[in-house]
């Protein structure tokens, strides 16, 4: 056991650098940028690509956080003054997380993907005054909107290649030479910024560790609110590290750590934090894509990593993947909505390869730095979340109250230990309703997550809260029925929602993909009666929908709001189909395709447009989802569903 891993009571700058200090001729970071050599042929996901990298010394690595330290303080940034980071993973941003932290401020960490307003919501949340972005002409030109009217007084702007040689990034600037950027006063480019500190080296101060300042925004990613910042202190992160050693799950120094999941993300931050603090090379690249993962793997051979259930559906698909891009794997994980439809599908993929390890899945939130339970190398149960990791605490409650619930019953799975963060911004209300002192003096964070515990000490997921179904005042949880659809042959995914009804309040809705959508009818049929067959008639979907994909929200997670908009749209008399698509840009949250056959609406036709606005208004209303701004598209058809009657209750068919 690494004893100087124990401390946790450092900043994250200190941490790091009481354990990390050391090996310097070692390789810290490798950063790989994507080049295109051409189109993808259709239906492969191989892309038609190469990496570019550079290779960062840990020697190299605290000179430059030491050199942006001093630009931060040459600047004028002092100890709680915050500093949010709009990028993705690149050298520059954990040179400036680091540096943020020697210095004792802060690091408001938001995603760059986001559209001017969502922006500027961020900047009024903390009245940012410093923004380090990743700069191209489309963040440039979304963040300069965001910050008309604010009290932004310098954006430090970094492109994806500051790291590169300088002939490499002179013929990327000849390449893309016709390229406009929009001129602020307040933009100073990274190489302006950095020479700040080699001028005026070894003026920044550290701070002293306060074990309850804040030492980071991360915000948070859920499936039906705005994101909210939870307030980091450095001493969480460090007890994500800490628990791990504890746990027994060591990483080897020198080893490589695959690291795909961006900063901005709380796993992103605390994984890289976890193998910078124990000598782990960190293979990164700026972009979050799925379909970048076989070709990473195939270069770059990481002993380990953990992605979400995207890439590994990606590298199910793959044709380039041989043994030999395996044989170095030594820990795999993953985490996020999805695994267990394509988990059997994964574990022969890497079988046949002569992969034999497990995948460690795992459970965790934002307000508890990501990591509370795991399967790991020490123990596993398949279907199962692990155990709590390290001294993390997880127990579970009867929803709603400090009740602790016994081994196997199913109840509010809750947090607590040194991971669990202060709470909201500026949100002490929310903060109350979440991070709770129980009677036992301990702060548990109760996550909206059901969930139970067996008496060997393995945590099950058990479904959301929020995605509760009321069905004749009874509460439905549609995990287990989402997860029997799934075991169904073909089926890739399956999310359930609340559908409103006017006889039972709710009833469930179910969303379907397909690996292959060549017998659509005949599938479905197949997946109806399957359900007559696993599922009892109350929990029994009612409504059954063929789609290409379900909604994800910017952070990938299931939209399951989208869903249930979509669902309300064919409640309306004559509206036949309907279909959503997330927008996300300045003016509009969604687009809503809805086809009517007028005949049979009731409704005269001069008057159907605004009557299906009016109703999903208030429905929504009614929901209780919140108000989203919707971009409709209402065409006139005379197709006609199909319902298929049953003994117990109609079945709506829907198709794609």
């Amino acid at each position: 056991m690494k004893e100087g891993l124990m401390n946790i009571h450092k900043t994250n700058y200190r941490y790091f650098m009481d354990n990390a200090n050391k090996h310097l001729n070692y390789i810290a970071m490798t950063y790989a940028v994507p080049i295109e050599l051409g189109p993808t042929p259709d239906g492969s996901v191989d892309l038609n690509r190469e990496y570019k990298d550079v290779h960062i010394t840990k020697k190299e690595m605290l000179e430059k956080i030491e050199t942006t330290a001093d630009a931060l303080w040459t600047m004028g940034i002092r100890k709680g003054d915050i500093v949010t980071l709009c990028s993705t993973n690149t050298p520059e941003l954990i040179y400036m997380y680091y540096a943020l932290s020697k210095i004792g401020a802060i690091s408001n960490f938001v995603y760059p993907n986001i559209t001017a307003d969502e922006m500027k919501h961020f900047i009024k949340e903390v009245d940012a005054k410093y923004i380090f972005t990743l700069d191209n002409p489309e963040i440039r030109t979304m963040l300069l909107k965001a910050s008309e009217g604010e009290n932004v007084e310098k954006i430090i702007a970094s492109t994806p290649i500051e790291s590169f040689s300088t002939a490499f990034k002179l013929m990327a600037k000849v390449k893309n030479k016709n390229v406009v950027y929009p001129k602020d006063d307040r933009i100073i480019k990274w190489d302006d910024f950095y020479k700040m500190g080699k001028k005026n080296k070894g003026c920044a101060r550290e701070a002293s560790y306060d074990e309850y300042a804040t030492s980071a925004h991360i915000h948070t990613s859920g499936t039906t609110s705005l994101p909210q910042a939870v307030m980091q202190m450095s001493k969480n992160a460090n007890a994500v590290v800490r628990n791990y050693e504890i746990a027994e799950q060591y990483w080897e120094e020198g080893k490589k750590y695959l690291q795909v999941i961006p900063m901005f993300v709380t796993y992103g931050s605390v994984t890289s934090h976890i193998m910078f603090c124990n000598n782990v090379e960190v293979v990164m690249t700026p972009e979050y894509n799925p379909l970048s993962f076989p070709g990473l793997l195939k270069k770059y051979h990481p002993n380990y990593l953990t992605v979400t259930p995207a890439f590994w559906d990606a590298m199910t698909k793959s044709k380039i993947i041989e043994p030999e891009d395996l044989v170095q794997l030594e820990k795999i994980g993953t985490g996020g909505d999805g695994f267990a439809a394509i988990e059997d599908r994964t574990i022969k993929y890497l079988k046949d390869r002569g992969c034999e390890l497990i995948i460690a899945d795992g459970w965790g939130l934002t307000e508890v730095n990501a990591v509370a339970c795991s399967n790991l190398d020490t123990y596993y149960k398949k279907g199962t979340l692990g155990k709590p990791v390290g001294l993390v605490e997880i127990g579970i409650f009867d929803p709603g109250t400090s009740n602790k619930l016994k081994a196997n019953e199913v109840g509010e799975l809750a947090v607590t230990g040194d991971t669990v963060t202060k709470g909201y911004y500026n949100n002490p209300e929310k903060t109350r309703d979440v991070f709770k002192k129980h009677e036992d003096g301990k702060v548990w964070v109760h996550s909206g997550d059901l969930g139970r515990i067996d008496q060997n000490g393995y945590v099950y997921h058990e479904g959301r809260i929020k995605n509760i179904i009321i069905r004749q005042t009874m509460k439905i949880s549609p995990t287990t029925e989402e997860r029997i659809i799934e075991s169904y042959p073909g089926v890739k995914e399956c999310c359930i929602v609340a559908l409103p009804d006017k006889n039972e309040g709710q009833v469930p809705s179910a969303h379907i993909t397909l690996d292959n959508y060549d017998n659509i009818e005949e599938t479905l049929s197949g997946i109806i009666r399957y359900c007559g067959e696993k599922i009892q008639p109350f929990h029994m979907p009612v409504s059954y929908k063929i789609r290409k994909e379900i909604p994800k929200t910017k952070n990938g997670k299931n939209n399951l709001n989208a869903l249930k908009i979509e669902d309300i749209a064919t409640l309306i008399p004559g509206v036949i189909k309907s279909n959503i698509t997330p927008i996300y840009n300045n003016e509009v949250d969604y687009r809503l395709d809805i086809e009517v056959n007028p005949e049979i609406a009731d409704i005269p036709e001069n008057e159907i447009n605004e009557y299906i606005k009016k109703f999903i208004k208030d429905k929504m209303i009614e929901q209780k989802i919140p108000t989203y701004t919707i971009d409709y598209h209402i065409s006139f058809n005379k197709s006609l569903y199909k319902d298929q009657g049953t003994s117990k209750k109609y079945t709506k068919v829907k198709f794609m």
